[in-house]
């Protein structure tokens, strides 16, 4: 009898050479479902490189990039404390779940979206001990918000990467410390 994941799988409109491949890599990767999945990620990195050794076609670069994007992306999502839900952010706030998604729609509050259950997901650094929004954080979105280009995982790869304009921070630590003025003028040019 199929599994539940045998089943999604067969569903998927690849060449069956291809759902093959996929339900072969889906089995390792639940063999070692004990790893993180940055670790899963670098794992897979790991063995793309073994895997493709001196390849220098541009598939085989744009495949290697694409490899290296998921491994920061979990990094990013796993950072600080990992992230919410919609509901559980409602619940930190004590305010509505529809009000939740209505600040993440005004860009008053920051979330990627799963892609395969399409949920919201909050990172929780975006939130002070005290179940508040991070003091200066809505100004600071504001500016990142006005770059159309600019999504959610670029404005987190912005929160917590170390800027030199910032003698080596991040703004999310500058935002903690309340120097809003500061990352203020590192959005600004980070947007541009």
């Amino acid at each position: 009898m199929p599994t539940t994941l045998e089943n999604r799988i067969s569903r998927m409109r690849l060449p069956s050479r291809d759902k093959a491949a996929v339900n072969e890599l889906t089995q390792v990767m639940h063999r070692y479902a004990d790893q993180t999945p940055t670790k899963l990620a670098n794992l897979m990195k790991i063995a793309f490189g073994v895997m493709a050794g001196r390849a220098h076609s541009r598939e085989d670069k744009l495949a290697w990039a694409h490899v290296r994007g998921l491994g920061a992306r979990q990094q990013l999502v796993e950072a600080e404390g990992g992230s919410s839900s919609s509901e559980e952010v409602a619940r930190r706030l004590q305010i509505s779940k529809t009000a939740v998604l209505k600040r993440l729609a005004s860009g008053r509050l920051l979330a990627w979206e799963e892609e395969r259950q399409g949920a919201k997901r909050f990172p929780c650094w975006q939130f002070d001990p005290h179940g508040h929004v991070l003091s200066g954080l809505e100004d600071v979105l504001a500016i990142l918000n006005q770059d159309a280009h600019l999504d959610a995982w670029g404005k987190l790869l912005f929160f917590l990467q170390e800027k030199p304009s910032l003698d080596g921070r991040r703004p999310l630590d500058l935002l903690r410390e309340g120097k809003l003025k500061e990352v203020r003028l590192a959005a600004g040019a980070y947007a541009e």
